[in-house]
């Protein structure tokens, strides 16, 4: 408004016409409105061309990843206990699901328990073969470790798709300085690996599953029934 009174004394200097200056004050005052909605224009884009969504900052990535389960294993063990047999089971549980074609049970080289390990690995094999995995499908290996006095697990494996955000804890900027409260950079993080981690089928990410045949008496059961104006009770199905 300073620059705007300037100007007309300026231009009540400058011999002109009445209608004149008053003309130029009013165009001269239209640009600098003008120009003002142009610059917020421009600083509201550069804003809102930052993506502030912690689905973009942490997308749920599906690949294929090593599946690993230990089981620990003392140097005096002798079998599997309760505990043990079930992480086994749901574990061939699992390989089965993914519908992988080979599994890895690996037994420790060279470490203090490397006998009740190997004792122990014979054990798991059982049970993955009780579960309906067959002989073929288990591959045993072994892997080195740090030390003969190290009390290393006999570890199962199989590769399988497998959905994860990322990690988390990245504390990188202060969020105290944010005068725009935007979202910080960890903020969703842990909510969306929590939901990788219970998401049953990875594959589901990728795209739908194929849809199932029709019950062809089932929907004729049910047709009857409206025809017949829906009174009789319907069978239950399950």
């Amino acid at each position: 408004m300073l620059r705007v009174t300037t100007l007309k004394k300026h231009l009540e200097n400058v011999k002109m016409p009445r209608r004149s200056q008053t003309m130029t004050i009013v165009s001269l005052m239209a640009a600098v409105l003008v120009t003002g909605c142009a610059s917020a224009s421009r600083s509201n884009f550069t804003v809102g061309a930052v993506p502030d969504d912690y689905r973009l900052r942490h997308p749920i990535v599906v690949s294929e990843n090593a599946v690993n389960e230990d089981i620990p294993v003392s140097a005096n063990m002798r079998e599997l206990s309760f505990r043990d047999y079930n992480v086994v089971n749901d574990f061939a549980n699992r390989f089965r699901r993914s519908g992988g074609r080979t599994m890895q049970v690996m037994v420790p080289s060279q470490s203090f328990n490397e006998a009740a390990a190997r004792r122990i690995s014979r054990q798991v094999i059982k049970v993955l073969r009780e579960k309906g995995i067959a002989r073929s499908q288990i591959i045993t290996t072994s892997y080195a470790t740090d030390g003969q006095r190290t009390s290393a697990p006999v570890r199962m494996s199989f590769l399988a798709l497998v959905a994860d955000a990322g990690e988390c804890g990245k504390w990188e900027e202060n969020i105290i300085a944010d005068e725009n409260n935007r979202q910080y950079q960890n903020f969703g993080c842990a909510t969306q690996n929590n939901l990788a981690k219970m998401i049953a089928n990875p594959a589901d990410l990728i795209g739908p599953r194929g849809e199932s045949p029709i019950d062809a008496s089932r929907r004729d059961t049910v047709i009857t029934n409206w025809r017949s104006g829906g009174s009789a009770p319907l069978a239950r199905q399950f």
